[in-house]
């Protein structure tokens, strides 16, 4: 079994444990995330075994829970269900919200993105993902970048899984992604070819908005949204910030991107990226 998955089947039992203590204190979700002072749906993801459990929300919580003498073992178990993923090897450039994150994409039945500005993470070459970094943050050693992309590729993996079956994929990307170069023709001219040749798998649609459109249902930065195959598991809205991302799965908040992702894809004007052309393709063409 793979680790990841490994790991994951564990915060499931830790995430069940600590609900189960939970409900025999009568406590709320909302009551033991005022106690931690973090949002609600950071408890309901702890709870579902998708979010890592923070060691020092152990003690306070079990206090409120009157169950102080399981301390010692709830944290041995937290330990043991955080470790094991492949991304503890890259601890110092994959932060907290990354980490959920991939643990999460692993678990997915289906991935909608949103692309206003670049490509996302999960679509991008390795060319285009190094030039995107090297821009982004310009003083980082190539040791980084080279591990940066390691971690990027293993992210991507989960579209090429056979067992489980990869998550359904759906992305809508804006004309201004595709045209801005990353790294210059070149690279575009090679990633334009990549987008294509991913939508032509099964499960796996990527849509262009032309910028002669006039939607505005998503005036917004990137947008991640996650499905997940347990039907008890709440979709999982990731927002995309300069200094990192904001993750949620409040359900007025999932419900209001959802709406404005369908919204967006209904524009008329949208294509395939497969009846796409811009001008990197056409000089190479030339």
């Amino acid at each position: 079994m793979p680790a990841e998955c490994s790991g994951s089947a564990a915060l499931r039992r830790l995430g069940s444990r600590l609900r189960a203590m939970r409900d025999a204190a009568g406590r709320s979700v909302w009551e033991a995330a005022a106690v931690l002072g973090v949002p609600a749906d950071r408890v309901q993801g702890v709870e579902a075994g998708r979010l890592a459990l923070e060691p020092a929300w152990v003690r306070p919580l079990l206090t409120f829970y009157d169950r102080q003498a399981e301390t010692d073992s709830v944290l041995a178990e937290a330990a043991g269900a955080g470790s094991g993923a492949w991304w503890d090897a890259y601890r110092d450039i994959v932060p907290q919200w990354l980490a959920d994150q991939l643990r999460a994409e692993g678990e997915a039945e289906m991935i909608r993105l949103y692309a206003p500005l670049f490509l996302p993470d999960l679509l991008q070459t390795p060319a285009y993902a190094a030039a995107l970094l090297r821009g982004h943050t310009p003083a980082a050693d190539e040791g980084t970048v080279a591990r940066s992309l390691d971690v990027l590729a293993r992210r991507q993996a989960v579209l090429d899984r056979r067992e489980p079956r990869p998550p359904v994929l759906w992305a809508l990307i804006e004309e201004s992604a595709l045209r801005r170069r990353v790294g210059g023709p070149e690279v575009m001219y090679r990633q334009l070819a990549h987008l294509r040749a991913l939508a032509a798998r099964p499960g796996v649609t990527i849509q262009v908005t032309p910028l002669h459109t006039t939607h505005i249902a998503l005036m917004s930065g990137p947008v991640q949204l996650l499905r997940f195959r347990a039907p008890e598991a709440a979709d999982r809205l990731l927002l995309q910030t300069v200094d990192g991302a904001s993750a949620t799965e409040r359900a007025d908040v999932v419900r209001h991107y959802l709406m404005a992702l369908d919204s967006a894809a209904s524009v008329p004007d949208s294509v395939p990226i497969a009846e796409w052309t811009t001008d990197c393709e056409e000089s190479k063409g030339a």
